[in-house]
């Protein structure tokens, strides 16, 4: 399945060409500058990659803020976490729990609290310094978030509005299908309008991904605009042939 997703025509090779080919430069990176935590660069450059470059930007942003805040608050726990083994315990605990809370519904905030998490969790095997910690810590971010940036400039992914013409086949293909749709039994009438929807879905999904990419061809516009107005047409109709089987019916 990995192979077949990653077969040279597909377009989620230049999406792993970046993440494989960043995440390991970044890596190699803090190794020649002599971090000893390299695989943290090689995080932060892997998390940051998002379907298209604009959205990897602003993640970017994000996890270096959260990372740098993460870092203070835990320069801030420092005096509890020196009281013992059961406060460095409660510290991570607590970390991890505010980290679940917040991560899904804002990420650079659960970011502040999976760093403190993270640096408690390495004190597990034994102390470091606190300013070695930090400094690696935040060193690894910025290399991993710029390395990152840059393999996703550099690498560009001009299949991303390949994607839009086999979405408008098929939404177009599933519209053709409601004109046929009078005297359809009600299942095949609810198979065809969840068609339609996943179709109408996966064109968005590709504009909105092609435009956030550089260096595209142009998107045809007008085609995509007339196709989405032709799908929800299609779904409206499809809602009042089935409220009409739904009445005869009863």
């Amino acid at each position: 399945a990995v192979l077949a997703a990653l077969r040279r025509s597909s377009p989620l090779l230049p999406v792993a060409t970046r993440v494989g080919v960043s995440a390991a430069a970044a890596g190699w990176l803090t190794m020649l500058l002599g971090v000893g935590r390299p695989y943290w660069a090689v995080v932060t450059a892997a998390a940051i990659f998002q379907a298209n470059l604009v959205l990897t930007w602003r993640r970017a942003l994000q996890r270096v803020l959260g990372n740098l805040l993460g870092l203070a608050l835990f320069t801030a726990l420092l005096p509890v976490i020196g009281i013992g083994p059961l406060a460095l315990v409660l510290v991570a605990l607590a970390a991890q729990f505010a980290a679940e809370a917040t991560m899904s519904r804002n990420y650079w905030l659960g970011s502040v609290f999976v760093t403190p998490m993270a640096l408690s969790m390495v004190e597990f095997a034994g102390y470091r310094p606190a300013s070695e910690l930090v400094g690696d810590r935040w060193l690894d971010t910025c290399v991993g978030a710029a390395v990152g940036l840059l393999g996703c400039v550099l690498i560009t992914n001009r299949r991303a509005s390949g994607r839009i013409g086999g979405a408008l086949d098929r939404l177009s293909a599933a519209v053709a299908e409601t004109h046929a749709v009078t005297g359809a039994a009600p299942g095949t009438v609810a198979a065809l309008r969840d068609r339609v929807t996943t179709a109408l879905v996966d064109l968005r999904d590709a504009v909105d991904v092609a435009e956030g990419e550089w260096w595209q061809r142009a998107l045809p516009a007008e085609r995509v605009e007339r196709a989405e107005r032709d799908g929800h047409r299609a779904l409206a109709t499809l809602a009042a042939t089935g409220t009409v089987r739904d009445e005869e019916a009863a």
